[in-house]
């Protein structure tokens, strides 16, 4: 066996540069960065090893980052078509928007909220993903015994503690609307924190509900796309429950949401019927690939109009 100095093994690493100094090369991360913009990973996966293998071929060991991307367009649009290079290229320059993006995925308990978001910061490289309930507790340990109560209990059974006892309202749907009411507070706060350091986050939750948070606030500085997952089918609805049991080991029994699965299917008409008031798209969850896949084109769609704010305001300005 031959052994390489440690200088000659060095040379043979592929190192992305910038202003800010280089990292090295990797076609996983090249993947997902490609993916993004629609292809499926299969096809993302064979275009970043080609391209690796076009670096060492010709003996590239370093290359910048806006080359590197000039590169990936090029094999993007010969390999598949012109479409998915563009799209590439849009979301690779979403940061020179300089407005972080604030995904709000909103539905009752059981539809996959949390699932969609985990692979949905995959894809998109976000790091940053909150969850409501995580934010109902941390506000139920810092504030006062009063504003507890509404905080108290899943989303499904806050009814349970109402301040006052209804009057001609359905409870279940009163004890929510107190609960998401009192979480939005600490929602809002994660939005602004995130805008203002500029990091782009996923929120997910029964209580991202339509019409409760005040974002106009935001949309000047934040590209915010706010949705809703909904199960129709009571059958798959069921399902969604019991692989929850599976993936948490126990933890959080089936039987304990299909006990009050009437009551969360109650609250799926009320978000719904929020949500087509206010104009927010409703995503059925049937295929996880397909979820996220519309949400990404919605996201896309989002950022494309972003730039085409910021081209007409150049255009004025000269």
């Amino acid at each position: 066996m031959i052994l390489k100095s440690e200088d000659e093994t060095n040379s043979k690493v592929i190192v992305i540069s910038d202003k800010k100094g280089g990292l090295p090369f990797s076609k996983g991360i090249l993947a997902s960065s490609i993916s993004v913009a629609g292809l499926d990973i299969l096809t993302a996966h064979k275009i970043a090893f080609e391209i690796q293998d076009y670096f060492l071929k010709n003996k590239i060991y370093s290359i910048s980052l806006e080359e590197l991307r000039s590169l990936v367009f090029r094999f993007i649009k010969d390999k598949v078509n012109l479409e998915y290079a563009e799209r590439y290229l849009l979301w690779q320059s979403v940061g020179k928007l300089k407005k972080p993006i604030v995904i709000l995925i909103g539905g009752s308990t059981g539809v996959g909220k949390s699932t969609i978001a985990t692979v949905l910061a995959n894809r998109l490289n976000i790091t940053r993903v909150a969850s409501t309930d995580a934010i109902r507790e941390v506000m139920r340990a810092s504030v006062s015994e009063k504003l507890i109560r509404p905080l108290r209990g899943s989303s499904y059974n806050a009814y349970r503690n109402l301040t006052l006892p209804p009057s001609g309202v359905e409870p279940v749907i009163l004890g929510f609307r107190e609960q998401v009411l009192a979480v939005s507070i600490g929602i809002e706060a994660i939005i602004k924190r995130n805008i203002e350091e500029k990091s782009d986050i996923i929120i997910e939750g029964a209580h991202v509900v339509p019409g409760y948070l005040d974002l106009g606030n935001y949309l000047s500085t934040a590209i915010i796309q706010q949705i809703v997952i909904s199960v129709p089918d009571i059958s798959i609805h069921k399902e969604h429950f019991t692989k929850r049991t599976f993936e948490t080991q126990g933890s959080r029994p089936m039987d304990r949401y299909i006990k009050h699965l009437d009551k969360i299917v109650m609250i799926q008409d009320y978000i719904e019927k929020l949500a087509k008031e206010k104009n927010i798209r409703i995503i059925e969850n049937y295929n996880l690939d397909n979820v996220v896949n519309e949400i990404l084109e919605l996201v896309f769609q989002r950022i494309k109009s972003e730039f085409s704010k910021v081209g007409s305001e150049y255009s004025k300005e000269n």
